[in-house]
């Protein structure tokens, strides 16, 4: 029996309201003859039936889920709209081996494009050395389309300016900080101008990059006060999809927590330099190169997902997007069929019970179990989450308030959500709620994630389980 202490007085970070955010890519092509697909075309945006029940469902579940539309192949697509309209017909990708990323420049049908805020930041540059591009970007096509967003009274949320192109980890194409900055300086601009009667103005979103800590500070301080409204960063820390030693690294909690180093350094450039902006996790698949098969897409995934998103919100990070709703072996709706995956599950216990304010928890017991305490959202009380890496020991624990001391003489039925892999196989594709098999219809008719109830002093956190537990009567000022 071990005891997790919850400091409810006051909370130690803060998340956005919806901290849960998803991606969808542009990539338009089939890389595999097998089932499932390391990247199905018919994810991409291009292509996507956004009017499919199960996709709608899965999304409508969350009532208000944050969408990412980028990736990759932002920075080679062009607008069909104002001086492009009509250019080439708007071409679709193709494939040219000379070619960054070995595809063309495609074109988005205007009617597709009501659905992104991620642009093409590469526009009028050319190559140089390397992968060193020069010149300053050419604007006038993404004006056009938030021009015509705000005509049609589209409500964009977020404008994100470019997809790893900076740093000493960019992909394809690297851009210096300076020049960075002053077009970043410039899009600020287009967006007070064009927003300037709106009565809600998107917010500005780079550099959408790797994280590189001079290279960030450099550009902080170059682009100025009030220009970047959030700083983004990818992660995709635990290693290459192919990889065979993978698996190891999701239940190793040494390694978990090496991401933690990230997120506190990019809280406090954010707190230093620009203090009225906020970080987000503007994309992050765990695994990179589309994912890892039967891993990604499985139960211990989770270990990796869930915990680092609630290790990001410790350190105020804002939203969290996943890499992918739909596509690659990390969607968290599965090729083809759309099914939910047990990631999707999660995100979704934690997007209805985990609120924003974040409260610093004490755990003493073992490094395999993974702690962590939001007010619930929505009511009263507090919420904890708890990951147990190991498939050796089961924990028991008291849950313990350091203001009060003790729960016991104040009993409430508490909410428990149990998820564990089906068939004990950490591997599987589906994942059992308190030992019932949580599966969609063919529909999408989502199941009811129904707690059980329990006023017992203790917990029990089995092998290789994911617990969320709602805590009703626990006293936390700084969840009032």
């Amino acid at each position: 029996m071990g005891k997790i202490v919850v400091d409810g007085a006051t909370t130690i970070a803060k998340t956005d309201e919806n901290y849960i955010c998803m991606t969808i890519d542009y990539w338009p092509f089939n890389e595999c003859s097998k089932i499932p697909c390391l990247w199905d075309g018919n994810a991409s945006v291009l292509n996507l039936n956004l009017s499919l029940p199960t996709l709608t469902k899965a999304v409508q579940a969350f009532k208000t889920l944050r969408i990412r539309v980028g990736g990759s192949l932002q920075d080679k697509l062009i607008y069909d709209i104002g001086s492009f309209k009509g250019n080439n017909n708007c071409p679709r990708f193709a494939r040219d081996s000379n070619e960054m990323f070995q595809i063309t420049e495609g074109c988005l049908s205007i009617e597709r494009a009501i659905v992104t805020f991620g642009l093409n930041a590469l526009l009028g540059r050319h190559p140089t050395i390397g992968m060193l591009w020069e010149g300053d970007w050419n604007y006038t096509n993404a004006e056009d389309l938030i021009q015509y967003t705000i005509e049609k009274n589209y409500q964009i949320d977020s404008w994100e300016f470019g997809n790893e192109m900076v740093g000493h980890n960019s992909i394809g194409a690297n851009i210096p900080a300076a020049q960075y900055a002053k077009d970043l300086i410039k899009f600020r601009e287009i967006i007070d101008r064009l927003y300037n009667k709106s009565q809600q103005k998107p917010l500005i979103v780079a550099p959408g990059a790797f994280f590189d800590v001079p290279w960030y500070e450099d550009f902080v301080n170059k682009t100025g006060q009030g220009v970047v409204d959030v700083f983004t960063h990818h992660i995709y820390n635990m290693g290459a999809g192919d990889d065979p030693k993978i698996i190891q690294r999701f239940v190793d909690p040494n390694y978990l927590s090496q991401e933690s180093s990230v997120f506190q350094q990019l809280e406090n450039i954010v707190k230093v330099h620009a203090p009225w902006s906020v970080p987000w996790v503007g994309e992050a698949g765990g695994s990179s190169r589309g994912g890892s098969p039967n891993i990604s897409n499985t139960f211990i995934d989770g270990f990796w997902y869930l915990d680092q998103l609630a290790m990001a919100a410790l350190y105020n990070t804002k939203v969290y997007c996943r890499q992918t709703l739909v596509g690659g072996h990390y969607g968290v709706l599965l090729p083809h069929t759309l099914a939910p995956s047990p990631d999707y599950y999660g995100a979704l216990l934690f997007h209805q019970l985990m609120g924003p304010g974040v409260l610093k928890v004490d755990n003493n017991i073992s490094s395999y179990l993974r702690t962590y305490a939001h007010c619930t959202k929505g009511r009263s009380g507090v919420t904890m989450l708890f990951i147990n890496l190991s498939n050796q020991t089961e924990f028991r624990i008291e849950i313990e308030n350091k203001m009060n001391m003790s729960l016991a003489n104040n009993p409430a039925h508490r909410e428990e959500y149990h998820l564990t892999p089906s068939n004990g196989l950490v591997r599987s594709s589906t994942v059992l709620l308190n030992g019932n098999l949580l599966e969609a219809t063919e529909d999408g008719d989502l199941p009811n994630l129904m707690p059980i109830y329990s006023d017992t002093n203790s917990i029990s956190i089995a092998t290789w389980s994911i617990v969320f537990v709602v805590i009703p009567n626990f006293q936390a000022p700084a969840c009032k």
